[in-house]
């Protein structure tokens, strides 16, 4: 199974290390590739639209026509961490390619969103940018430790 998170960015994840050990602890047939995209330039000539557009089309281009497209977006659909391994176990089973798509400060652009095949919130808190890949690795590892009947998730 391929899965793809991709992050748009203006600089190196503070919690990589983090990230990729949650990465790692999933079982060998599931390939995470992290995509960090940079954010646009920010100036006072252009509106935040233009940077939308502009990450947009970096992210669209990152996508295949046969991905299953996460958006990561606050006012997405929330589930629970059960909910999310019986997706994740889906996606298995379907030999679907999930790509999980986090927007840089402005969020994603329109068309982002609807390329996605759903919308995702991690939560109705706010969360700094960085965290984000973060909290959804672990949920990554959580839901396989599911899948799996590991211990690591108590209900």
């Amino acid at each position: 199974m391929k899965i793809k998170i991709i992050t748009v960015t203006g600089k190196k994840n503070q919690f990589k290390n983090e990230i990729d050990r949650y990465l790692k602890m999933l079982p060998p047939f599931m390939k995470v590739e992290q995509i960090e995209l940079p954010i646009s330039k920010r100036s006072k000539q252009k509106v935040a639209h233009q940077n939308l557009e502009e990450e947009c089309s970096k992210i669209l281009s990152n996508l295949d026509a046969s991905n299953f497209v996460i958006a990561m977006d606050e006012k997405g659909k929330q589930i629970d961490t059960i909910q999310f391994s019986k997706w994740l176990k889906k996606w298995m089973d379907e030999g679907a390619e999930p790509v999980f798509v986090i927007g840089g400060p402005d969020g994603l652009a329109k068309s982002v969103k609807e390329r996605g095949n759903v919308s995702l919130s991690l939560s109705s808190l706010t969360y700094v940018h960085s965290m984000v890949p973060l909290i959804l690795a672990e949920q990554l590892y959580r839901a396989w430790s599911i899948i799996d009947n590991q211990p690591y998730h108590r209900p």
